[in-house]
């Protein structure tokens, strides 16, 4: 698997930077990325006190490493200004050459939790520890920057408190050209985005007031010139003994916060419906590199930003290399323009800082997380709290209260107990992680059993049980052992390889359950005892799991997803039962709109055709604005293996015998050797006749719609995806 991991990531990751297919789209995207980074990189440098071209070559190098070793092929990874509070902290109390340490550990801390695989547990991380996180810094943001407006000269981990104390300077201070400039940034950053690019409004907001300086001749500060003098490792700063254990928390406090910013970046990126959804331990791993990279030239620590990995994808990247190239364009910035930077007013960068704080503090989100639930507003609330007061530090309760309610959601498991119709047999959903924790979910079982003397079977399903351990599985077993005594009948139901393992190791007497992978196995067990099984139950228990687990918990989504539909991608896939498209692309509602039928067909396009088919395309490419197009075959396809043993023979079925016509016609232009064969030539037979589609063919043409021909084996449970180099279908990893 690590071999054909390494494969698929030379042939679909880095190939690709060598192609000049999307060239112009990269090259466009980057230009506009680069347009944002520049600025953003400046404003962090001011707000984070270290040289301007410290935070530039920070974006150059680690832009350039995040793209090539992350896990989101869209992502842009740079200095971030959600950093820059803990990293000015951080250099105030260690000097940069204890900030250099830092971005070392962090790097090292990122690669080895993703080679771990931890960044599964990102889904884990609540909402409003990122809010909190957010709010907090972008609160603390906000009052440090207002005396550097007012030409007040603090310290860089001053507090709020400090700022109220101070507060009475504030009117007889500062230089009024400064203070109307920033305000006049800060308007243009809110308001251009509702009538222009994002990515333009951050050039306007530069731009304008740099040209209000330049023909008013007003005397501001500005940028200035740039002066390369290598590392900036001062001395001022002893490394002690007991330095570096301090120096090891605020690194683990880097490491958190510029995971959850990266992984908050990614996660927009996979929103927007565009491009590949991340690997979350691959972009570890990246961002890993990248930390260790840009501190080896000097830098300071980099994050996965949102503002420019939402441009990027907005702009029209197409892969990796628009991230690479927004890193040279910058450093050839940095070379050849360095006059054009060094007449931005610093009361510009002050603008951009207040306004990203501003954005941070997201009143909205916050009123949204109050009707949420008391336990996620509350965590908000201590936390952000406890930032404020305490600076900086304060993260680390937030840290603490988030890693309790993780292992909370991990170890907690949900049950939901359905008795069938017939009252005779008692289904048990169980979600989450079973642990000793669970118990009290057995005994509700068992509870359940006594007041219901009818029941006959107990079917316990696992398929939604991510973890398991001894403890509880020794008591599981047990149960079915004093429900045989009773006559009851167990079925466990749906576990994975691992939980049968455990299962297996903890059985040290006859069994006295019975274990089933899918439905038509229970449907045996209990016909043959003498009993009904009822497939209307089945899906009324599952309809009972969805409102309990799914539904409930992402009401903000169904919501959004009531006021109108935008899936990213139009899936054409078989009808067979084995095909589960949103499990195996592990997507959510509103992300792919399906058409199934019978052999995953496309019937050629005609005027008169009155196939739901292409209904379905014209309406998804034109009205929904579908730009990807799926069409997904299966290994022991019995339309495809019906077709190839006929021949021109028929059935006997009129409408399956003409609908079968239309893949007959591809194996009639390339006769496939098996049926196996037969799934390719039917697969690729289907991808000419969607190019028949006029407005189809022509965006395909364009670029401006991507199609892809992938087959899923229901041996292994792997997808295949056919590759233009090797001419033949290749495993996705």
């Amino acid at each position: 698997m690590k071999k054909n991991y390494i494969k698929n990531y030379l042939f679909k990751e880095l190939v690709p930077l060598f192609s000049s297919k999307f060239l112009f789209d990269d090259v466009k995207a980057a230009l506009l990325v680069t347009l944002v980074a520049i600025p953003l990189s400046l404003s962090v440098a001011l707000a984070t006190g270290v040289p301007y071209e410290t935070a530039i070559i920070s974006a150059v190098v680690g832009g350039a490493l995040g793209a090539i070793f992350g896990g989101s092929r869209l992502g842009v990874t740079g200095p971030a200004i959600a950093m820059s509070v803990l990293l000015a902290s951080t250099i105030a109390n260690y000097g940069f050459s204890g900030l250099l340490i830092v971005g070392l550990i962090c790097g090292v801390l990122q690669i080895v939790s993703g080679v771990i695989r931890l960044g599964r547990i990102a889904r884990f991380i609540p909402m409003s520890l990122i809010l909190a996180f957010a709010s907090g810094i972008g609160f603390l943001l906000l009052f440090r920057q207002l005396p550097h407006i007012f030409g007040i000269n603090t310290q860089p981990d001053a507090t709020v408190i400090d700022f109220i104390r101070d507060f009475h300077l504030y009117t007889h201070s500062g230089d009024i050209m400064d203070e109307i400039l920033t305000v006049i940034t800060i308007v243009i950053l809110a308001m251009a985005p509702k009538f222009l690019p994002r990515s333009y409004a951050f050039v306007l907001g530069a731009i304008v007031p740099t040209l209000l300086v330049f023909f008013l001749h007003l005397h501001v500060d500005l940028v200035g010139n740039f002066s390369f003098s290598g590392l900036h490792v001062t001395t001022d700063h002893v490394i002690t003994t007991e330095s570096i254990k301090l120096l090891l928390i605020t690194a683990i406090e880097v490491f958190v916060l510029a995971s959850l910013e990266t992984f908050l970046s990614t996660s927009a990126v996979d929103l927007m419906g565009k491009g590949d959804l991340h690997n979350p331990n691959q972009e570890l791993i990246g961002q890993g590199i990248a930390n260790i990279g840009v501190t080896l030239c000097g830098g300071i620590p980099v994050t996965g930003v949102v503002a420019r990995s939402s441009i990027n994808v907005l702009s029209g990247a197409k892969t990796r290399r628009a991230a690479i190239f927004q890193s040279v364009f910058i450093l050839l910035a940095l070379i050849y323009l360095p006059n054009v930077i060094a007449v931005i007013p610093t009361a510009v960068l002050y603008g951009i800082l207040l306004a990203a704080a501003f954005k941070m503090l997201d009143i909205g989100q916050v009123k949204r997380l109050m009707r949420s639930g008391k336990l996620e507003f509350t965590i908000y609330i201590v936390t952000f709290l406890s930032i404020i007061l305490f600076g900086i530090n304060g993260m680390l309760v937030g840290v603490v209260l988030a890693l309790g309610v993780m292992f909370y959601k991990i170890l907690n498991a949900k049950s939901d107990i359905k008795l069938w119709t017939n009252n005779e047999i008692l289904r048990v959903g169980i979600t989450g992680n079973i642990s000793f924790f669970s118990y009290d979910k057995l005994l509700k079982v068992r509870e359940f059993i006594d007041d219901n003397e009818n029941i006959k079977f107990v079917i316990f399903e696992f398929g939604m049980v991510h973890g398991l351990d001894s403890s509880i599985t020794k008591q599981l077993i047990d149960m079915t052992v004093d429900f045989d005594k009773l006559g009851i009948k167990s079925i466990i139901h749906g576990a994975s390889d691992e939980h049968l393992a455990i299962i297996r190791a903890n059985r040290v007497r006859k069994s006295t359950f019975s274990i089933t992978v899918n439905e038509y196995q229970i449907k045996e067990i209990i016909e043959k005892s003498g009993y009904s099984h009822s497939a209307t139950d089945v899906l009324r228990h599952g309809i009972t799991k969805y409102v309990s687990y799914y539904a409930n918990d992402n009401q903000k989504l169904i919501n959004t997803l009531a006021q109108g539909q935008k899936p990213h991608t139009l899936l054409i896939t078989c009808s067979d039962s084995r095909l589960n498209p949103n499990a195996f692309f592990s997507a959510n509602i509103g992300e792919i709109f399906i058409v199934r039928n019978v052999g995953n067909v496309v019937p050629p396009y005609m005027p008169d055709n009155i196939y739901s088919e292409i209904a379905a395309i014209e309406f998804s490419v034109s009205e929904l604005g579908v730009r990807n197009i799926v069409i997904c075959g299966h290994t022991e396809c019995g339309a495809v293996k019906a077709s190839y043993a006929t021949g021109e023979d028929k059935l006997g079925y009129v409408g399956l015998d003409n609908w079968l016509g239309l893949i007959k016609e591809g194996f009639r232009k390339n006769k496939p050797k098996d049926a196996y064969d037969g799934v390719k030539v039917n697969l690729l037979h289907q991808v000419e006749n969607l190019k028949t589609y006029p407005k189809i063919d022509a965006m395909i043409a364009s670029g401006q719609i991507t199609v892809n021909a992938w087959i899923y084996d229901v041996h292994s449970g792997h997808m295949l995806e056919w590759s233009d180099e090797t001419k033949d279908f290749v495993e996705i990893v």
